[in-house]
């Protein structure tokens, strides 16, 4: 089980170095990628980014019905000729950071895209140029709610630089977290979900409206009946992931923790008439 305490500042540096670089390499497609995932939160609320926890790995989604095949250079050549090696699955790339005090931090770089058009339903990839795109349920949002944010760091070989690129929006970001907890157990996505709904600017009632905007998209629909079905009670596996994922042992702050989870779940669903 992964906690937060995995989760060191040298990790969560070089994955964003690597955010950097891979915005730079990935340039001419900028307007075809969107960063979803873990590496999202810090973004969306940059006043209170230094309230996350961060990421270890990068989440790009890739618009397989938008990347022209033609491109001089193509995104695996581009990967490869800067040190990226691939990965026992066509979709996964990494990047080895040697950091300050010369231990290397290797990071992960998963490519997703989103399931309409290309590929048939029996293929679980997109192929996209000469790299294969997992197919992530609920990406599809990502590319049409999506914000651009600007982000400083350092790049891999060192010096600062500041990027503009897309992220997904809050919406499009916990529709794939609620998708996510349905096909995996990794404690994270619960967080990612509560840590939302506790900084959201506005709070709830504010998040309650967005959905409402694209709540005739029946993938915003499905995504919320499995944050449902994994926030049914206190005692559901959504809140304990979040107590799991705290590293909380006591079992009194449990229980607050997890009821807490589980009322402002709660909160957001009966927001949209969805109990």
């Amino acid at each position: 089980m992964v906690t937060k305490a995995d989760y060191g500042t040298r990790e969560v540096e070089a994955a964003k170095s690597v955010l950097i670089e891979l915005i730079h390499l990935l340039g001419e497609f900028r307007d075809s990628i969107i960063l979803v995932g873990g590496s999202v939160p810090p973004l969306l609320y940059p006043a209170i980014a230094k309230d996350y926890i961060g990421t270890l790995d990068i989440d790009l989604a890739l618009n397989h019905l938008t990347i022209d095949e033609a491109k001089y250079q193509t995104i695996r050549n581009a990967l490869l000729k800067r040190g990226y090696k691939e990965g026992g699955q066509p979709f996964i790339f990494f990047r080895e950071v040697h950091m300050e005090d010369g231990n290397p931090v290797t990071v992960e770089v998963n490519f997703l895209s989103g399931e309409y058009g290309g590929t048939g339903k029996s293929h679980r990839t997109q192929k996209i140029q000469d790299v294969r795109a997992r197919k992530a349920r609920g990406c599809d949002l990502a590319f049409e709610n999506f914000i651009s944010v600007e982000m400083e760091a350092d790049l891999p070989g060192g010096g600062k630089d500041r990027v503009t690129f897309k992220i997904s929006a809050v919406v499009p970001f916990i529709i794939m977290k609620g998708m996510a907890l349905a096909d995996r157990l990794k404690e994270k996505d619960a967080w990612d979900i509560y840590y939302c709904l506790t900084r959201h600017p506005g709070g709830i009632e504010q998040l309650i409206k967005e959905f409402e905007l694209h709540f005739d998209n029946r993938l915003v629909k499905e995504g919320l009946m499995k944050i449902s079905e994994k926030f049914a009670s206190h005692e559901h596996i959504g809140p304990k992931h979040v107590a799991d994922f705290e590293g909380i042992t006591d079992h009194d702050e449990r229980e607050i923790v997890q009821r807490d989870v589980f009322e402002r779940v709660d909160y957001l669903l009966r927001g949209l008439g969805l109990r």
